[in-house]
């Protein structure tokens, strides 16, 4: 009994104590703090190497060689624009989706919003390719007249 009594009037510890929770407190703060903006960095970083990967382009050309009695013929690719081909799989995705529907029942629960159909997108590159035609010619009638 003597030895708690002693333990209980001691105020030795009692410091030391406090001063490990207030450390452990800001160390955990910290450390929250640091892995959302280790988060967020790593989030940014994947979407800009998204982005990049999708705008690489696979084109390429190799003339041919011809001597004497040898030849090799030329080789080459185009790739599509990106809107062309994200049209394209869109329109592949929406067939999909339409077989599918007619192949099973339709269920109570509600689907994500298709995404817009390969036609759509088409007629808005469309579009978009007169605008830009319609500038340049004004430009050009512009610097014409300068």
């Amino acid at each position: 009994m003597h030895l708690l009594n002693k333990f209980w009037s001691e105020e030795l510890g009692l410091v030391v104590s406090a001063e490990l929770v207030m450390l452990g407190t800001v160390g955990v703060l910290g450390a929250t703090v640091g892995l959302s903006t280790a988060s967020t960095a790593i989030n940014d970083e994947l979407l800009e190497f998204s982005h990049a990967i999708r705008s690489l382009d696979q084109s390429y050309h190799v003339e041919g060689h011809q001597s004497c009695r040898a030849w090799t013929a030329s080789s080459s690719y185009r790739q599509q624009d990106v809107e062309i081909s994200r049209a394209d799989l869109c329109g592949q995705i929406e067939s999909m989706q339409n077989a599918e529907k007619s192949s099973e029942k339709q269920s109570t629960i509600k689907k994500r919003k298709a995404p817009p159909k390969a036609k759509e997108l088409r007629k808005k590159l469309e579009q978009k390719k007169k605008n830009e035609n319609k500038k340049k010619s004004k430009q050009k009638k512009k610097n014409q007249n300068a």
